[in-house]
C-alpha cells in the first residue's frame, strides 16, 4: 500500500477538524498504515500544502485525504498539480459541509475503510472554473457554487465589519455575520446582469442573487439548485430579481426547502459555459470565499476530479 497523505484544517468547524483527525490518526496507527499529515496554520495554507505535496511527492502521491470544511477543499483543489491523476478523499469536518451533502459523503466512511468495513468507490466530479476577464492569468476552481450579488456583499461587509476584533475578543464573533446580513439588506443596490449561456444571451434587471451551482446544496444545506446533478458536466444558474428587505427573507426561507424556484422573479438556466457581465464590478464568492468581481467566464474545470469515498 502506498503512503497516505493528509491535509487537516484543525480549526474547521470550531475545532471539529482536530477531533476528527485524532480519531483517524489513532486508527491509522493501530492498523500500521503508513501516512504523513500536514496541519494548516492560516487561511490559504491548504492550497500551499496541496501544491507542495503534489509537486514534491508526485512519484508517491496517489491519494490525498482532506479533513476540514468546504473552504479547505476549495483551497486544496486550487493547489493541486495533476489533479486528474490523484484520488481525493474528503472527510467533512466543517460548519456547513455542502460538498459532502451534495455528493453523499458520509463522515464515517474513512474510519470504516481503515477498519476494513467499507470498500471505497471512485466517482468523477467536475469542478467549476472561473476565468476573470480583467486578469486572463487569474483562474480558479470551485466545488460547490459561486454567487454574485447580495450574499457576496454580506461576506464583504462581514470582513470589513467595525469592531470585529473586539467582538471576537469578547467571544461575540458569532453576531458579526447576522449584523452584516441586516446591514447589507437595508442598503443593497440591485444590479443589471447579462448572462451568455452556451452562446445565448439573457438580460435581467434589478438582480439580487446569481448563483451557479454544481449540486443542490448551498449555504449550509439550503437547496439553491434542487435539480443540479453533481455527476453531470454542467451548471444550474439561479437568478433572483425584484426583491426588497422583507421579500428577501421570504426568498431565503423558501430556498432552504428548494421552494423558491417557482417564485416570481426567479429564473433557472442550465448550461456548460457562461459569461457573466454586470453594470460595474459586482463582488462574487466561490465556496464561501470572496474571490473577485465581475465580469468573468464560467466553465467546467477540465479533467474531472476523482473523489474516492
Amino acid at each position: 500500500m502506498s503512503q497516505w497523505f493528509f491535509i487537516i484544517n484543525p480549526v474547521s468547524g470550531g475545532g471539529r477538524g482536530r477531533r476528527v483527525w485524532k480519531s483517524v490518526q489513532k486508527e491509522l496507527t493501530r492498523r500500521g498504515i503508513s501516512h504523513r499529515s500536514f496541519l494548516t496554520g492560516h487561511p490559504g495554507h491548504a492550497e500551499v500544502l496541496a501544491r507542495q505535496i503534489s509537486t514534491m511527492q508526485d512519484h508517491k502521491l496517489k491519494r490525498l485525504f482532506v479533513i476540514g470544511g468546504d473552504g479547505t477543499m476549495h483551497e486544496v483543489i486550487n493547489g493541486l498539480k495533476g489533479m486528474d491523476q490523484i484520488e481525493l478523499t474528503f472527510v467533512p469536518a466543517g460548519s456547513y459541509n455542502d460538498f459532502s451533502k451534495g455528493l453523499g459523503i458520509k463522515k464515517s466512511a474513512l474510519l470504516h475503510e481503515i477498519k476494513g468495513l467499507h470498500r471505497p468507490l471512485t466517482r468523477k466530479f467536475f469542478a467549476g472554473n472561473i476565468n476573470f476577464f480583467h486578469d486572463k492569468a487569474q483562474s480558479l476552481y470551485f466545488i460547490n457554487h459561486l454567487s454574485v450579488g447580495f450574499d457576496a456583499s454580506v461576506l464583504k461587509t462581514a470582513a470589513e465589519f467595525p469592531f470585529s476584533r473586539v467582538l471576537r475578543f469578547l467571544r461575540l464573533g458569532f453576531v458579526i455575520y447576522p449584523l452584516a446580513h441586516i446591514r447589507t439588506a437595508s442598503g443593497f443596490q440591485p444590479f443589471r446582469f447579462a448572462c451568455t449561456a452556451d452562446g445565448q444571451r439573457h438580460e435581467f434587471r434589478n438582480v439580487w442573487f446569481v448563483i451557479a451551482a454544481n449540486h443542490p446544496y448551498y449555504g449550509g444545506g439550503m437547496k439553491a439548485a434542487p435539480s443540479a446533478n453533481p455527476r453531470e458536466n454542467h451548471f444550474d444558474i439561479v437568478i433572483a430579481e425584484n426583491l426588497s428587505f422583507f421579500p428577501l427573507y421570504r426568498f431565503l426561507w423558501a430556498m432552504s426547502f428548494g421552494r423558491h424556484t417557482k417564485m416570481d422573479g426567479v429564473t433557472i438556466l442550465k448550461g456548460k459555459e457562461f459569461i457573466f457581465e454586470t453594470d460595474g464590478k459586482i463582488p462574487l464568492h466561490a465556496d464561501g470565499e470572496l474571490v473577485g468581481t465581475t465580469p468573468f467566464r464560467l466553465m467546467p474545470g477540465g479533467a474531472p476530479l476523482k473523489i474516492k469515498t
